[in-house]
């Protein structure tokens, strides 16, 4: 095989590999009602309920149906990152619901998030929505590309 086709043809696998990952990740956007349906675990916060690696499928929710001890997905404006960690209470301001959320690993996460300044209260609107599924391993591709970028 001549080597202009091979790289030729390898190219195209990764275009066409590439549209179908994001038609697939819009289309569990929608059938999911959140923009952030498929996440990678990129740190060792949830251990052992999620390890680094992991990959987690969110599923978009009220902020009604969150109770404590869901495991939410949520933007950190601080960091300027999606979080996934535990509900640890919930408080009202007025007519919306504040989450207050911790890691489950009690060695790096002794504190809340907001006790530790990791993150502030969790406005209802940050919300992503709550883990429904955990595939083990599978995350590991962008936690690797996550460590070289």
């Amino acid at each position: 095989m001549d080597l202009k086709k091979e790289i030729r043809e390898t190219v195209t696998y990764v275009i066409i590999g590439l549209v179908l990952a994001y038609a697939i990740n819009t289309g569990l956007g929608y059938a999911l009602d959140t923009d952030k349906p498929v996440m990678a675990v990129v740190s060792n916060s949830m251990d052992p309920t999620l390890k680094k690696g992991d990959l987690v499928v969110v599923r978009g929710v009220s902020p009604e149906d969150i109770a404590i001890g869901d495991v939410i997905v949520y933007h950190n404006p601080l960091q300027g990152v999606a979080v996934v960690h535990r509900v640890i209470d919930i408080k009202r301001d007025g007519d919306e619901l504040i989450f207050y959320t911790k890691g489950d690993n009690n060695r790096t996460n002794r504190l809340s998030d907001q006790e530790a300044g990791i993150a502030p209260p969790i406005r209802e609107y940050w919300v992503k929505g709550k883990v429904v599924i955990t595939i083990p391993k599978l995350g590991w591709p962008r936690v690797i590309l996550t460590a070289i970028f």
